[in-house]
């Protein structure tokens, strides 16, 4: 049981007890009594004060306001209230006065209602970018030259630049004194065109 619950509980402990003996007490025509128009006005004040206690949370500025009003009701009471009334009135007004500040210091109980957080969490996707390196090959052409063999002629010679005879590429030298190389001739032992 809390603090609060406690006081509360003795509050209302002491407005009854307090209520209860204005009532017994009131008599109206009995001598001795609280007359019924002081009981009114005291009652409405023990009223006043615990509503005040109750609803104090750290500030007894109405609780202490409704306590001295209840103080000076209390004093109205006519000199003819019994004195042992008058004095036990007295120290339920002292006890109600006691509670009362007590429970109006206290804060008052709060209720919370729990609070539901929504957190939504995006996933990141981070991409990354991957650099291949890039290789660079640089071909030589390759060139092609198509030649075609030679054969040798027969007498074994090769034929010699601008001229169509065959020979051995050797100088024939002239037979019967003739007058020097013949044209066709290339010379040489073979057969040659000249001879």
């Amino acid at each position: 049981m809390s603090m609060r619950t406690l006081i509360h509980c003795s509050l209302a402990l002491a407005l009854g007890l307090a209520a209860a003996l204005l009532v017994s007490s009131c008599g109206g025509s009995g001598k001795g009594l609280i007359p019924l128009a002081n009981a009114g006005p005291l009652q409405s004040d023990f009223e006043a004060v615990a509503n005040a206690a109750r609803e104090g949370n750290g500030n007894c500025a109405a609780t202490s306001r409704a306590l001295e009003q209840t103080q000076r009701d209390f004093q109205r009471l006519p000199g003819s209230v019994n004195a042992a009334l008058r004095n036990r009135l007295s120290e339920g007004i002292t006890n109600l006065r006691d509670r009362a500040l007590a429970l109006c210091e206290q804060p008052l109980a709060t209720t919370s209602t729990p609070t539901t957080t929504t957190t939504q969490t995006t996933p990141t996707t981070t991409t990354g970018t991957q650099t291949t390196p890039t290789t660079t090959t640089q071909t030589t052409p390759t060139t092609t030259t198509n030649t075609q063999p030679t054969t040798p002629a027969q007498g074994g010679g090769t034929q010699g630049p601008g001229e169509g005879s065959q020979g051995n590429g050797g100088t024939e030298e002239p037979q019967g004194g003739g007058p020097g190389p013949q044209p066709g001739a290339s010379g040489g032992t073979g057969q040659g065109a000249g001879q």
